[in-house]
This record gives C-alpha cells, structure tokens and sequence, in this order.
C-alpha cells in the first residue's frame, strides 16, 4: 500500500499549525509534523508516502521535491494549490488500486475514487497513526504492520457521517456514467443496500 498525503490538510486536523506562527515557526511545525510522520509510520510505510505541499514560494528549508526521513516530499509551486498536484498523481499513478489519497478535501477524495484509490480522511488518518503508535515495538525497533482498517470489523461501522454523505453523493453525481460506476464498485461495501437502492432509484428517475 502506498500514501498520498494532503501535507497542510493532515498539519490542520492534527492541530498541528497555530495561528499566531511567523514563517519560521510555521516551517519548524512543518519538520516536526514529518519527524513523527516518518516516525509513527517506520522506514518501510515512509518510503511509500508521498507528502505534497501547496507553495507560494520556494520553502527556505527543503527543494521543492526531496526526500526527508524516507518521505517523498513535493512543494506545489507553480500548481494552483497542492489539489491540483495531488489531482494530477492520482491520474498518473500506474497502480491507484494500491494508492491511499489523505485528505478531507471533497474535491480530492472524489478524484481518488474515480481512480479506485482509497480515500481517507484526515481526521480517520491520524487515528490510525494513533493506533499505530499503541502497537508494541519488535526486538530490532520496528512496530508491527496494521491494516488502514481492521478487516474483522465491518466497513460501515468505521464509516464517520461526512464519509457516508461523500459516497452517497458521488453515487448520485456520476452513478449514470457505466465506467465510473464500476471504478466505484469496490466501494458499494461502505454502504447499505437500502442506500444504495435508493441511489439507483434517484439516477434512474424513479419516484
């Protein structure tokens, strides 16, 4: 599984950016949001994120495209904003069945699931960076690996509110296009079959 992270939409849920910080201390809580990033995720999980950035300018303390304790590193200048960038790896990526797209963004989570990448929100991230943190650490250091959910469980109960209306509505917005419907099908899990009769009624004109 590889990560696609929303940098500044994850920094936010987790508290992570005060309001009353100047450029420097804005740029020190960015390197400590990616020390316990890299930390909590270990060296193998790192090497397959992918942190992107929106920049107006050139950040003082990095290039806009590097590696930091494993992580992949991409500041979005010259992109509208980090969206856009981050919209643009979801359509490039080889492999987005395998691609985890972190962020609150509707507009981003929309694009993963058009893809078949999964979507995540912030919020549902740093719980799971949470859990992980809870797992005892091996003999060499290393925590041991942990699904994004636990398959023992069922999906919709690790459904928040916000993520069932994202999926309800995207059903309803692009649920007449046959290729994106079946792009979305690993998804039908997440909610009921009552939802998901009632979608089809609604994009078939039915009363």
């Amino acid at each position: 599984m590889r990560w696609l992270i929303d940098g500044y939409n994850v920094m936010h849920a987790g508290g992570r950016v005060g309001r009353q910080l100047g450029r420097e201390g804005f740029d020190r809580a960015r390197r400590r949001f990616l020390d316990d990033l890299a930390g909590a995720m270990g060296p193998d999980r790192a090497a397959g994120t992918t942190v992107v950035f929106d920049a107006n300018l050139p950040p003082r303390d990095f290039p806009l495209e590097t590696t930091y304790h494993g992580l992949r590193l991409v500041f979005a200048l010259g992109d509208e904003n980090a969206d856009a960038r981050i919209e643009w790896m979801i359509g490039q990526d080889p492999n987005p069945a395998q691609l985890t797209v972190v962020s609150s963004d509707r507009r981003i989570r929309l694009a993963a699931a058009r893809r078949r990448a999964r979507p995540m929100t912030a919020e549902r991230f740093w719980d799971w960076i949470d859990d992980l943190r809870e797992r005892p650490a091996g003999a060499d250091g290393s925590r041991r690996a942990v699904p994004v959910s636990s398959p023992s469980r069922d999906p919709r109960d690790e459904m928040t509110s916000e993520e069932r209306d994202l999926w309800l509505s995207t059903f309803r917005e692009l649920g007449e296009d046959p290729e994106t419907r079946q792009a979305l099908a690993p998804h039908a899990s997440l909610l009921t079959d009552a939802e998901i009769a009632e979608i089809q009624r609604q994009v078939d004109g039915e009363p």
